[in-house]
């Protein structure tokens, strides 16, 4: 895992509902706890593009269901700005489960994913179809 290139602003709060891009049965998870997040006292926990974090599965396989996974957010509606200028969102907010050498634990991803994000999670940049 590399560090961020640019600023994203951290959109999604915990217990913010995302949709899993990935085959792994997931369908929708609801974000838990953020890895590496230093807040103040009372602020609620929050996390950008390419941020890792602690989900649980809401929506899925019945295997996968009521567990909880890591996963990187690849897409956010809030739009981010890179140090070229360009302003760039997407239509909807989704993560992609890792394990705990954060490699995918799919097999392909749906959808675009933010150059940010594989540049820094290299395994997840091979894997996407799109790179926006």
């Amino acid at each position: 895992m590399k560090a961020k290139q640019s600023t994203t602003p951290r959109a999604l709060e915990t217990g913010t509902r995302l949709i899993c891009a990935d085959n792994t049965g997931a369908r929708e998870v609801q974000i838990v706890s953020v890895f590496g997040y230093h807040g103040v006292r009372r602020r609620q926990p929050k996390m950008g593009l390419g941020d890792l974090a602690t989900v649980t599965v809401k929506k899925g396989t019945p295997d996968m269901r009521k567990k909880l996974v890591r996963a990187v957010v690849i897409r956010q509606r809030k739009e981010i700005r890179r140090p070229s200028g360009l302003r760039v969102s997407f239509d909807d907010n989704a993560v992609v489960i890792v394990d705990e050498k954060n490699e995918p634990r799919g097999t392909e991803i749906k959808g675009p994913v933010a150059r940010e994000v594989a540049e820094r999670f290299p395994k997840l940049g091979t894997m996407a179809t799109i790179i926006v």
